[in-house]
């Protein structure tokens, strides 16, 4: 005989298979569309990557089902070309083109609503890092230890956040989706103060790589300022970010590796004590890339980082930096020479 408290374990198990089951069920005409090289495991638990699998951004997988039945944190996707051929995602790694999945219990078609963003998230990027992984890009052809983006933070974008939404509020213009190229969203139309402006502060502007168009229409159509008031809104927040004292801190150690802990001290000190837990570090290959903060809905023209930083939710942490960091130069070719630390 099944004692009672059996029988419970056995109906919460089946419980949780049929909800799994209905949420793959109704995944079966969904893609996933790469927008991060992701590495693709077969087990989520175990995190290993057999065959060494990894997205390929702009490629696109069919969805078999995800983690949980609303708010996936991982996505089963069908790459044909591993084995097995079933791998799993993070959420985070690209986009889901489907009106089958609900992310969010608004329902998903108020995701792409502007002006309802409950906070922002401002994205910066190292370049000399940036490029390592992205030589062909025509920005990253720049090798003068002079250049702006040599010993400062790049602007990466300004970007409204939904919390129900999660990573896929946005495009709440007329135009819905990423094209296959930047350069192929319709021109962005800034005063040539402001582009001239933004072109310092973000390379590929200058290097017309139509970055700025992909931060327009997927970001900056979902709040109200117009074209030049959200970028020149989004320059002045990098010159103040970089003018905090990160940048000094930044250019003086370039070729050297700084531990997680330390730079989470150089973060409190330069934007206030507990500044690092509103702040979040994206690690590639053992470089410092990307340093994401959040920031409230309201950000006025003339804001600092550090007047608006405690203002907005913490930022959940990322492990891509916990084994510390090293900081690249530009035209280092990091991957390919031997670096003197």
């Amino acid at each position: 005989m099944l004692t009672i408290l059996n029988k419970i374990k056995i109906s919460i198990v089946l419980l949780l298979s049929f909800n799994l089951y209905t949420f793959s069920s109704a995944s079966a005409n969904t893609v996933f569309s790469a927008t991060q090289n992701c590495v693709a495991t077969p087990s989520i638990h175990k995190l290993d990557n057999l065959g060494a699998v990894k997205l390929e951004v702009g490629a696109r997988y069919p969805i078999l089902q995800g983690n949980k039945p609303t708010h996936p944190e991982w996505y089963l996707l069908r790459i044909e070309t591993a084995n097995p051929p079933k791998r799993w995602v993070r959420n985070n790694c690209g986009n889901v083109s489907s009106s089958d999945i609900e992310i969010n219990s608004d329902n998903n078609k108020s995701c792409n609503i502007a002006n309802q963003a409950d906070s922002y998230v401002f994205a910066v990027s190292w370049q000399p890092a940036f490029c390592e992984s992205k030589p062909e890009k025509p920005e990253c052809a720049t090798t003068d230890a002079s250049a702006y983006q040599a010993s400062q933070f790049s602007l990466h974008g300004l970007w409204p956040n939904k919390e129900s939404c999660g990573i896929d509020y946005g495009y709440c213009g007329d135009v819905k989706a990423k094209p296959a190229n930047f350069c192929d969203y319709p021109q962005v139309n800034m005063s040539s103060i402001i582009r001239n402006q933004l072109g310092v502060v973000m390379p590929s502007v200058s290097s017309s790589s139509c970055l700025e168009r992909h931060e327009w229409y997927k970001h900056g159509t979902c709040q109200s300022d117009l074209h030049d008031q959200y970028f020149e809104k989004a320059s002045n927040l990098v010159h103040q970010f970089n003018e905090s004292g990160i940048s000094d801190f930044m250019k003086s150690h370039i070729n050297r590796k700084i531990s997680l802990d330390d730079f989470r001290t150089v973060l409190d000190s330069s934007l206030g004590t507990g500044a690092s837990t509103h702040i979040r570090l994206g690690c590639k290959n053992g470089l410092l890339v990307d340093i994401y903060v959040n920031l409230p809905a309201e950000i006025k023209p003339d804001a600092k980082p550090k007047d608006l930083i405690f203002r907005a939710p913490p930022m959940p942490t990322d492990k891509s930096c916990e084994s510390g960091f090293r900081i690249d130069a530009i035209g280092q070719d990091f991957f390919n020479k031997r670096t003197i630390f």
